[in-house]
């Protein structure tokens, strides 16, 4: 069914397929890019698996420099979202887990044309004078409203030369009585000019001095890569750098000098991602899909090797990390039922033992410094509230509804609280930082690009993030995004 030159609807909503508009009960909704391509690729084929690889195929172009699977849950997602639809009980898109997408909702065709992006020009209206004869409202008021015209442009022009001599004699008036601020805003243009400077064009990773977040200089590019480059995560000694690079989907773990010196590609598996380290800076727990198709959780040595299977079956096991013992790593799985929905596990370094700790919902799993709490991302879907649990099991409880991260990934936990990034878009990210003492939120600094993931010291002083370029940025934050590692 070809209909990209048509309009549908389905529900409430309507859509526009070849001006690529939709709405609902009249109100246009924001929806573009490459959800709304997905809605269109769905409908097409009503009733019909519409696989991942299709939707890459048409929608990713072969040189896309983010991971694919990142792209397109957070594409569908948003989707999902826009139409309110729910993947426990879908009333228009259907998960196949691992293969696809199936449209369910009756398409229909659209009763009226959908409404005008402006408002119609309103008929000529018609009233009686005061004899009682019918007239023109328009005609009635033609030569006054010229008149009028007239009064407000020489009205609008008078006051607008008035507006900006004030402006002027304020500026004179300023720095007569303060000398140093003229000197003091050219200061913060020459530094806003070097630190545009400095970004790099390439994908990269960046160090931030979080004490001075405000200041351009606070930020230092640590290395880059003209491929994918993502998810940074210090070495608990301070020494070392896990992060996963490569082209497209086929990215691997590696590691670096915490300056990005003396890089060293540790795996050669494909689609790995979200490294981990060991409390002993010695190893490295990732997740790929990239032996067998159903991703697994894998640990290395931090000088390279042999890898070793911590977590591989049949189910969805993602985002490890470890606990402070070294004795336990943490995982989300969909190991239930097969759901969508997945909750936090862990398991045995030797993996002999997995226990489930979440019943509600769990992703992407830190432990506290002193070991007393798991604090955990509450869904993978956008602005997860952060919640929290014993490490072995218990009570669930959300820590405060100030505490919302835009992504599963960009959040960071400390010694003394919480940093996270909480506006996630193709050009700015927010540095804001939950104090466990005060019950607080603050905001530290604002990133000038887009970043998905975050992590920082035990002492909160330092923290990193993977930047990407306009281009790239645009591939994923389009959706304004949230996702799943897989």
């Amino acid at each position: 069914m070809d209909l990209h030159n048509e309009r549908i609807k389905f529900g409430p909503f309507e859509a526009d397929l070849k001006t690529r508009e939709l709405w609902k009960g009249g109100m246009k909704l924001k929806l573009g890019g490459q959800p709304f391509e997905i809605l269109t690729m769905l409908v097409e084929r009503p009733g019909q698996l519409v696989t991942r690889d299709e939707l890459k195929k048409r929608i990713w172009s072969e040189d896309t420099f983010v991971d694919f699977s990142h792209g397109l849950n957070a594409a569908v997602n948003k989707l999902r979202e826009t139409l309110s639809d729910s993947v426990e009980e879908p009333k228009y898109i259907e998960t196949l887990p691992r293969r696809g997408y199936r449209f369910v909702g009756k398409i229909e065709e659209p009763e009226a044309a959908l409404p005008p992006i402006a408002p119609a020009m309103p008929a000529m209206k018609k009233s009686a004078d005061w004899r009682g004869n019918s007239v023109d409202d328009d005609w009635q008021a033609r030569v006054p409203v010229k008149r009028q015209t007239l009064v407000y442009i020489y009205s609008g022009a008078f006051f607008t030369l008035i507006l900006l001599a004030t402006v002027a004699i304020t500026r004179v008036w300023v720095d007569w009585r303060n000398p140093d601020a003229s000197a003091a805003a050219e200061r913060e243009l020459k530094l806003k000019r070097a630190a545009e400077k400095s970004h790099s064009t390439a994908p990269g990773i960046w160090h931030l001095d979080v004490v001075h977040a405000e200041d351009p200089r606070s930020r230092t590019l640590v290395t880059s890569s003209p491929e994918a480059i993502a998810g940074p995560q210090p070495s608990p000694d301070g020494k070392k750098l896990a992060f996963m690079s490569g082209r497209n989907e086929n990215m691997d773990i590696w590691v670096s000098n915490v300056n990005g010196s003396s890089a060293q590609k540790l795996t050669s598996l494909g689609r790995c991602g979200t490294p981990r380290w060991s409390p002993d800076s010695r190893w490295i727990a990732f997740d790929s899909d990239g032996m067998h198709g159903g991703a697994s959780i894998y640990v290395i040595s931090a000088d390279g090797g042999a890898v070793r299977a911590i977590v591989d079956d049949h189910w969805n096991n993602m985002v490890p990390s470890w606990s402070r013992d070294g004795e336990w790593i943490y995982f989300a799985s969909n190991r239930v039922d097969h759901s969508q929905e997945t909750q936090v596990w862990k398991i045995s370094k030797d993996g002999a033992r997995v226990i489930q700790l979440t019943r509600n919902g769990g992703f992407s799993a830190y432990e506290s410094v002193d070991g007393r709490t798991l604090y955990y991302a509450k869904t993978r879907y956008p602005s997860p509230e952060i919640w929290e649990v014993p490490p072995e099991g218990g009570a669930e409880a959300r820590v405060s509804s100030l505490l919302q991260p835009s992504t599963w990934a960009n959040w960071a936990l400390t010694e003394e609280g919480i940093l996270f990034l909480s506006e996630y878009s193709e050009t700015a990210s927010t540095l804001e930082y939950f104090d466990f003492a005060t019950r607080g939120v603050r905001p530290l600094g604002r990133l000038e690009n887009a970043s998905f993931w975050l992590s920082a010291s035990a002492d909160g002083k330092s923290a990193w993030y993977s930047e990407l370029t306009k281009e790239q940025a645009h591939l994923v934050f389009v959706t304004q995004g949230r996702s799943a590692n897989r």
